[in-house]
C-alpha cells in the first residue's frame, strides 16, 4: 500500500468564488482525490476558481495532469482559473515542463481576487 500525505478543502469566498486549498503531496496515489476535488469545483455556477497549492509540498506528473485538467475544465466552462501561493514544489514543475505560462498565477487570493 502507498501511503501519501495529501488534503483539499474546497471553500466558497463568495457567490460564484470558490477557493480549493490542496496540501500535501499530489502524485500518483493522491492524484484522483485531487481531481474529484478539482472538478467539484471547475463547474457551474461558479465563475472563478482559485487554487492554492501554497501547502503542496511536492507535485508529480499526475499533479501537473491535475492542474491541466482544471485549466481544460475551466475553458469549456467559461470560468476564470488561477493558481495561488505558486512555491518551489509546483513552480519548478512547471517551469521545467513549460505549462507555468498557461496559468494564471498570484502570489496570494486576496492578490488573485483584487486584479481579477
Amino acid at each position: 500500500m502507498i501511503r501519501t500525505t495529501f488534503d483539499a478543502v474546497t471553500e466558497e469566498l463568495e457567490p460564484g468564488v470558490l477557493l480549493v486549498r490542496l496540501s500535501g503531496e499530489i502524485d500518483i496515489a493522491s492524484t484522483d482525490f485531487a481531481a474529484e476535488a478539482i472538478r467539484a469545483a471547475v463547474a457551474p455556477p461558479a465563475r472563478l476558481v482559485l487554487i492554492d497549492v501554497s501547502a503542496v509540498t511536492f507535485c508529480s506528473s499526475a499533479g501537473l495532469g491535475n492542474l491541466v485538467e482544471a485549466r481544460n475544465l475551466a475553458g469549456e466552462h467559461n470560468i476564470t482559473l488561477a493558481l495561488v501561493g505558486v512555491g518551489r514544489p509546483v513552480d519548478r514543475p512547471l517551469t521545467v515542463t513549460g505549462l507555468g505560462n498557461q496559468f494564471r498565477i498570484y502570489a496570494s487570493a486576496e492578490q488573485a481576487l483584487s486584479e481579477l
